[in-house]
């Protein structure tokens, strides 16, 4: 039989409620248990009406069967798995999958026991395909009605679906959980205050024991150590609080009670708040107590050692004058005696040995005072280049800088120590990519004639003021406006580069239009003859022809490897990744693999495993910019047989070529 709905005056309780009363309108009750809508109770008739007069999610199960009504404010939180479907369907049928859970929610309607309230109710729901872990805040309201069992009727549910905002709840806990955790794991001590009076909000166990209290959250800085305000301590948080700049304290006292001085490193960092206002402060240090006291101990200890090589070297050179006269009277006498022209030589050899233990005592003094002995030797600049960019490239990338590269093909030696040239060159450019605005460019141009080599740095970023160029050198030297505390720095960098090059024998300068039209830095070395290198071709042409595999990033330092390689008669591959190289070996079987340790996309220790874990056995030479103590003890634990940094010695890795 064709259902055929009733008039429009008849069926006015339904009327409206867009597509969901569209739905019920149009629905073929005839055939459902519940008949056809005007027989319908005049319970369920008017709930009906407040269903689909609502905006909220809302929805009925009537009858024996439980019936289901719903309303589009619903219908959007179904999924096309019940939605269209649910309508009419009977409750156990549509939702079996959590029928275990609601059905004694139900029974308690059902039997006359009143409502029911579920907050954040967790249920596990398929819906869009996927069975999701949701939440829910309803309530199950009996709809009376005195025709049916325990005169109710049917259930109505007002509901309001809470997954997002109960996982975000979540999420914000354990996140927070995750923080305090590392908060109080921190090795150093670490407290948040908030507010003008500096109230404590949260406190890290090594903050407690760094007061020797406990239980003060909630109070004033002031009023649980009162004694640190005579110490300047709450000043500096008032200053940081209204100012919202940082401050940093280094190795300052602090005195908690009636106990000795702790010294601390610390820095009160301001928090911000959505208005961009300070709401608190961070205190972040480490006590430094035992530094301060042992580095106190070392300087009064330097002191006496240095007063007593003084000392020493006085009363050594008093002696060894005149013995040193004696040798050269001694040694002019040979017409006499020639004899005595070699014990002149005797006691001159002796005079230069005990001289040169004397400056060598003097040399430790020199050390612990920090000045600095250069290992000079002749150097390709474009070496020196080369390790500034590769230091330097992440920098580079991190501000999305374009750097030009302007190098004559000549070579360029000049005379230095390679690790401190590349500390000046470093500095220089660091500089410049820090005070030029993200994506800028950044020249760096090697030039030269006969007598001198230059490196010219430049840069379109903030500048420098005409009143500062002439003080950027100077020691703790901050350029206002541009180079100032925000991006860093003491101010000293700059200082030590001037020095650096001038103990090459070289100058350095600035140039600057102004604040906002960049910066230009000129280095200027004096430049020496290219070394012969006859010894090292040589040594080379003794050797047999290797299979080398060059792994290297940097393309400029594997490429030119590669070439003086082959020169020396040996078959190179050189790849620049890690990727190429592991897919290659196998067919490429070196004797010899130059590994890189910063690849860009797995280090060099990791390959390395990996070529021994493929049983291929060629020589492991680590090739890299990182040569401290730990990198060397790491290559040789993962497999490595050699560890050079750049740049290399040839002669020294031509030896170990010939032992493969």
């Amino acid at each position: 039989m064709t259902y055929t709905p009733q008039s429009k005056s008849a069926l006015n309780f339904i009327a409206g409620g867009g597509e969901m009363g569209a739905r019920i309108r149009a629905y073929d009750w005839q055939s459902s248990p519940i008949g056809e809508p005007e027989t319908w109770a005049q319970p369920l008739k008017t709930s009906l009406r407040l269903l689909l007069s609502s905006g909220h999610p809302m929805f009925i199960w009537w009858g024996e069967h439980l019936i289901q009504f719903y309303n589009d404010a619903y219908a959007s939180t179904l999924g096309p798995e019940r939605h269209p479907s649910a309508l009419g369907q009977e409750g156990q049928d549509c939702w079996a999958e959590i029928w275990p859970e609601i059905a004694p929610q139900m029974e308690q309607i059902l039997t006359g026991k009143g409502h029911t309230w579920h907050e954040n109710q967790r249920l596990f729901i398929t819906r869009n395909g996927v069975r999701e872990e949701m939440y829910w805040t309803y309530s199950y309201s009996p709809i009376d009605d005195p025709n049916s069992a325990n005169g109710i009727g049917g259930i109505l549910v007002v509901c309001n679906e809470t997954t997002e905002q109960v996982l975000a709840e979540q999420a914000m806990k354990t996140a927070e959980a995750r923080w305090r955790s590392l908060f109080d794991q921190a090795p150093s001590f670490m407290c948040i205050v908030q507010g003008p009076e500096h109230r404590f909000e949260y406190a890290n166990l090594n903050y407690f024991k760094l007061l020797g209290k406990q239980d003060f959250l909630g109070e004033k800085v002031i009023d649980v150590v009162p004694e640190v305000d005579a110490q300047g301590f709450i000043a500096l948080l008032d200053k940081v609080f209204e100012s919202g700049e940082s401050h940093h304290g280094i190795e300052m006292p602090l005195i908690v009670g009636n106990g000795a001085p702790t010294y601390i490193d610390f820095i009160y960092q301001p928090i911000m708040n959505a208005s961009g206002h300070v709401s608190g402060i961070l205190v972040e240090g480490n006590n430094v107590t035992e530094r301060v006291l042992a580095n106190r101990s070392l300087q009064e200890q330097d002191k006496l050692k240095d007063e007593f090589l003084a000392m020493l070297a006085h009363e050594l050179r008093n002696p060894l004058a005149p013995i040193r006269n004696v040798s050269e009277i001694l040694i002019n006498m040979e017409q006499r005696d020639p004899k005595l022209k070699n014990i002149g030589d005797i006691l001159a050899r002796q005079v230069r040995h005990m001289t040169h233990l004397m400056d060598d005592l003097l040399d430790v003094s020199r050390i612990s005072q920090n000045l600095i002995n250069l290992q000079l030797e002749p150097t390709d600049f474009s070496d020196i280049v080369s390790l500034t960019i590769e230091s330097l490239q992440s920098a580079l990338d991190a501000k999305h800088h374009t750097l030009e590269l302007v190098v004559t093909p000549e070579a360029l030696y000049v005379n230095g120590d390679s690790t401190r040239l590349v500390q000046s060159l470093s500095n220089v450019l660091n500089n410049a990519i820090k005070y030029t605005p993200d994506g800028g460019h950044i020249t760096l141009e090697c030039v030269a004639d006969t007598d001198t080599v230059q490196v010219i740095i430049s840069d379109n970023g903030c500048g420098i003021c005409p009143s500062m160029q002439g003080k950027v050198f100077e020691l703790f030297a901050q350029v206002q406006q541009t180079l100032d505390r925000s991006q860093g720095g003491l101010g000293i960098g700059l200082n030590i580069v001037q020095r650096l090059v001038q103990m090459h024998g070289g100058t350095i300068s600035v140039s600057s239009q102004g604040l906002g039209h960049g910066s230009c830095f000129t280095i200027t070395l004096p430049r020496i003859s290219a070394p012969k290198n006859t010894a090292v071709e040589a040594a080379f042409a003794l050797n047999t022809a290797k299979r080398v595999l060059i792994v290297d990033d940097n393309k400029d330092s594997a490429d030119t490897l590669s070439e003086l390689l082959e020169i020396q008669g040996h078959t190179v591959t050189t790849v620049y990744n890690a990727h190429d190289a592991l897919s290659d070996i196998e067919n490429i079987e070196p004797d010899v693999v130059l590994l890189d340790i910063g690849l860009p996309d797995m280090n060099g220790y990791e390959v390395a495993q990996q070529i021994l874990a493929k049983k291929l056995t060629p020589l492991l030479v680590a090739l890299t910019g990182y040569g401290q103590a730990e990198d060397v003890r790491k290559a040789k634990e993962v497999g490595f047989n050699y560890h050079f940094t750049k740049p290399v010695n040839f002669s020294e890795l031509n030896q170990i070529f010939a032992q493969k």
